[in-house]
């Protein structure tokens, strides 16, 4: 393992284990970078903020829970996973889901399953033989990944139940009768 991942996996800790004690909004730099004694400066050096720290931790932990995405039929699959692996650390993300705005983890969520997404449908168009123009293929990368981020949200606001199993049943059952009434 490099330095690199050694310090920031530290600084995660750090953060995690300082979240259970605070809400993130009383927690600084200072206190994740004196907590794991590594200098500020090495906090700057990998991240802008503790924000970004967040939003690193996510992807770091989640990359292998949504990985199976880009294989169309196992969409559901991958999201489920990603639902699954936040609510076994749902004391973490729901106090970092509270921050919305700039560089905050829903915003940062949108974009990631926005590339998601667009790489997704891009590969399924294509295995039909259909390009998608851009403009088009930004729309519906949009589309549904603001629809994937709502509902992680709303699951979120709603105190990240352990019910959500099937809820996101329904969500793949309703998905897959909208795909076979549009292959009609």
């Amino acid at each position: 393992m490099s330095k690199n991942t050694i310090t920031k996996e530290a600084l995660a800790s750090s953060l995690k284990s300082l979240m259970k004690v605070k809400p993130l909004s009383k927690i600084s730099v200072k206190d994740i970078t004196e907590y794991c004694n590594i200098s500020r400066n090495s906090f700057y050096y990998h991240f802008t903020d503790k924000y970004d720290l967040i939003n690193w931790i996510f992807y770091s932990e989640t990359l292998k829970e949504v990985n199976i995405f880009f294989e169309p039929d196992r969409w559901a699959e991958s999201f489920i996973n990603l639902c699954k692996y936040l609510n076994a650390n749902s004391g973490f993300y729901r106090h970092a889901f509270r921050y919305v705005g700039q560089n905050s983890l829903s915003e940062y969520l949108l974009e990631f399953y926005f590339e998601l997404v667009k790489i997704h449908v891009d590969t399924s168009y294509a295995e039909i033989g259909f390009k998608l123009d851009p403009d088009e293929l930004y729309l519906i990368a949009r589309m549904q990944a603001h629809s994937y981020v709502g509902i992680i949200m709303d699951w979120v606001r709603a105190g990240m139940s352990d019910d959500y199993m099937n809820y996101f049943e329904r969500l793949k059952r309703v998905y897959n009768l909208e795909k076979y009434r549009y292959s009609m």
